[in-house]
């Protein structure tokens, strides 16, 4: 009688414990469902046939972008400097409000006209160049050409070009990534009153400067 039990009762205590086991699917189980958790579709309908096969979206590129020109009116409130290029040593930006700026000991800066919209960086989106005219309240006037870069639209200052004292900008253009500066001035052994030289001198973007290229001279009389 013993022996008949025994292997019973064993068997009886295997299929006890048998129902108390949690098995757990490997991590690498392409399918694991946990208990309470959305199971993942496996393509096939419940009456048997393959659901048909999701389209796949166009492969069409969108439109380019629009790159949008820089105006000259843009220029008249933005800024002349940044925090790695100062403006004629200013260690701050000078804002600009309506083209001008006047410093606390005097000076006063002056968009002039006329302004140019080109590319000069080369990345197809319009940049601009314009003259300005600093007034330190003596006998001196200086004139500048700044360029401002197109970021998303907006101007922001890249560099700066002295042209000299009393040396006025007839005309700014540009054309092939070049930029053309018409202006007075004057022979190095002249007074600085007086200008009798026509320069039209051509710039290139060369890092963060604009440098001459190239220019010529025609005789001007007043």
């Amino acid at each position: 009688m013993r022996r008949t039990l025994l292997p019973v009762a064993a068997l009886a205590l295997v299929a006890a414990l048998s129902g108390c086991v949690t098995i757990t699917a490997p991590a690498d189980d392409p399918e694991p469902v946990a208990s309470g958790q959305p199971t993942v579709s496996t393509g096939v309908a419940d009456d048997g046939t393959a659901d048909p096969a999701p389209s796949a979206a166009p492969d069409t590129p969108g439109a380019p972008a629009t790159l949008r020109a820089l105006t000259c009116e843009q220029l008249k409130t933005a800024a002349l400097g940044n925090g790695t290029e100062r403006y004629n040593g200013y260690a701050e930006p000078i804002p600009l409000v309506d083209g001008m700026w006047s410093g606390e000991d005097g000076t006063v800066v002056h968009m002039q006209q006329p302004c140019a919209i080109g590319d000069l960086t080369g990345d197809e989106a319009a940049d601009a160049l314009v003259p300005v005219l600093m007034d330190g309240g003596g006998t001196g006037k200086f004139w500048q050409i700044v360029m401002y870069g197109n970021i998303d639209g907006r101007p922001v200052y890249v560099t700066m070009v002295d042209i000299g004292d009393r040396t006025p900008v007839e005309s700014v253009s540009i054309s092939s990534r070049r930029a053309t500066v018409v202006y007075l001035t004057r022979p190095e052994d002249a007074s600085a009153a007086e200008v009798a030289v026509r320069r039209t001198a051509v710039y290139q973007l060369s890092g963060s400067r604009l440098v001459e290229v190239s220019h010529t001279d025609t005789p001007y009389t007043p």
